[in-house]
């Protein structure tokens, strides 16, 4: 068999993702495994059905191309054994599977965030360490700044991957539940399981997700008030700002806009997932009631059953519960209970042709005022498909609007304040992340430029603080040498203030 190249074998594997996507399925729902290891007789046989509709030079191509030793060969398998027969694909081929379709993203467990929280607890350690020396040309510390950027990296790539998932995923489920159809059982088991899963959904990832994003988090402090899942001395986006904070104390300039960037990135994901729990609320809140009424249902079942069970002993007399039992209770509110007896009891008069008039009449009127569901479900372009797209589109306009009536003719020696200053005044419901977006504005009117020689400064806002490199702002009108020579005049002012 000639071997076939890793990036044709990745194409291959990208054309026919349904194949994996039918032995993905099959593992978890119908082996339970959640690890993804495949049976090699279960890929044999999706391979040679795959390959029935070919001719015989694309089937030799198809069967050495996706064939279990082409893609050892090429790295594709964590691991192949042959005497047990079963294999498993290498970790970033299954994430590349996945993100090809978001209700397939599996979502982050309260497990897996924790083990994010200790390896931001690590990085932050290592930061604080006193034998390492800040020197750029020092291998301690080029790794360690290589570790630092690496872990918040794949805290912000995992988390943006759970925020998909949780998207596709309670978008599924939330459909399942409006589309209910009254008049079939089947569908009520559907809408049924759709309700667990959805309680299980808000209460095992989106609560925990919340409280992993939470900037002000007390972990000690929750533990004792709320149930908190995780389990640490500080939280996750106190640890990410006190490692930033540690390149900040060092004049690690460079260094410290880089990762304020990702920590930017993760922090605007809380407004995503709370976005997703709001939407969760409504459904949420009626899975709660069905299951307490479920709760009580088998509760008064289950004492009745015991209150029949202990009246059966054998007699043929006084078997029977009377109507004053305890029991009967819960059910005074339906009116009195008559003893029918068969010498005594009268002839009950049933509903004519089965008795289900008035039930049709309710499903009739209910099924009228369902919605119908269009066939065409595509989207018009250019409209927002969702809230969390609507309220991002709201934030940029709200923005556009504030920046309408912004000076950028004039000259400005530390724009973030200016700016900052600006927006508060101009804009509603204005926060930190925002600024970000609006320096974006500066570019089409002037030029943003990191002051010589540096300097950092800090905002603080609503409970959040945005540490940075001072950044002068320039209009494009103004010509280049003179505002260099502004620049080199301020420097030396400031330095012959600074002499004694």
């Amino acid at each position: 068999m000639m071997r076939v190249g890793s990036d044709r074998t990745l194409v291959a594997i990208l054309q026919h993702k349904s194949l994996f996507f039918q032995l993905m399925d099959f593992v978890q729902h119908s082996l339970n495994n959640p690890s993804l290891e495949f049976t090699i007789s279960d890929y044999q046989k999706l391979l040679a059905r795959t390959a029935e509709g070919m001719d015989s030079g694309k089937r030799r191509t198809f069967l050495n191309t996706l064939g279990l030793e082409n893609l050892n060969q090429n790295g594709l398998l964590s691991y192949l054994d042959r005497r047990s027969g079963r294999f498993r694909l290498q970790q970033f081929v299954l994430d590349m599977l996945r993100h090809l379709d978001s209700k397939r993203l599996r979502e982050l467990s309260s497990a897996e965030l924790n083990q994010l929280l200790k390896q931001l607890e690590e990085c932050e350690r290592q930061l604080s360490d006193s034998n390492i020396i800040w020197l750029d040309d020092n291998p301690d510390f080029q790794e360690m700044v290589e570790s630092a950027h690496n872990t918040l990296n794949e805290v912000n790539a995992r988390l943006q991957s759970n925020v998909r998932a949780l998207k596709g995923q309670a978008s599924h489920l939330a459909e399942l539940v409006d589309r209910q159809d009254y008049t079939r059982l089947e569908r009520s088991e559907q809408v049924g399981f759709a309700l667990n899963e959805i309680l299980r959904i808000h209460e095992r990832h989106v609560t925990p997700m919340l409280q992993f994003l939470d900037e002000r988090l007390d972990i000690s402090r929750a533990a004792h008030s709320t149930k908190s899942e995780l389990h640490g001395s500080q939280s996750p986006m106190a640890l990410v700002q006190k490692i930033i904070n540690r390149f900040y104390e060092h004049r690690k300039g460079d260094h410290v806009t880089r990762l304020q960037r990702v920590q930017f990135h993760i922090l605007r994901l809380g407004e995503e997932v709370a976005a997703i729990a709001k939407s969760l609320e409504t459904y949420v809140r009626y899975a709660r009631q069905e299951r307490q009424r479920y709760n009580r249902t088998e509760e008064l079942y289950n004492s009745l059953l015991t209150a029949v069970q202990e009246k059966q002993q054998g007699q043929l007399r006084d078997f029977l519960l009377k109507p004053e039992h305890p029991v009967f209770e819960p059910s005074r509110v339906f009116g009195n209970f008559k003893n029918f007896s068969r010498t005594l009891a009268s002839n009950i008069n049933w509903p004519a042709e089965q008795g289900t008039d008035a039930l049709d009449e309710v499903l009739r009127v209910r099924l009228e005022r369902t919605p119908k569901v269009l066939q065409d479900n595509h989207s018009k372009p250019g409209k927002p498909r969702s809230e969390e797209e609507m309220l991002k589109r709201t934030t940029i306009n709200r923005i556009m609007k504030a920046m309408e009536r912004f000076e950028y003719d004039v000259q400005q020696d530390d724009i973030y304040t200016v700016l900052h200053e600006h927006l508060c005044a101009q804009m509603q419901s204005y926060g930190l992340p925002n600024l970000v977006d609006a320096l974006a504005f500066l570019g089409a009117h002037g030029k943003v430029e990191i002051v010589s020689p540096p300097r950092f400064n800090k905002l603080v806002y609503q409970g959040q603080q945005l540490s940075y490199r001072l950044r002068s702002y320039t209009p494009k009108g103004q010509k280049e040498p003179v505002r260099q020579a502004v620049n080199v005049v301020k420097s030396i002012e400031m330095q012959e203030r600074e002499a004694p």
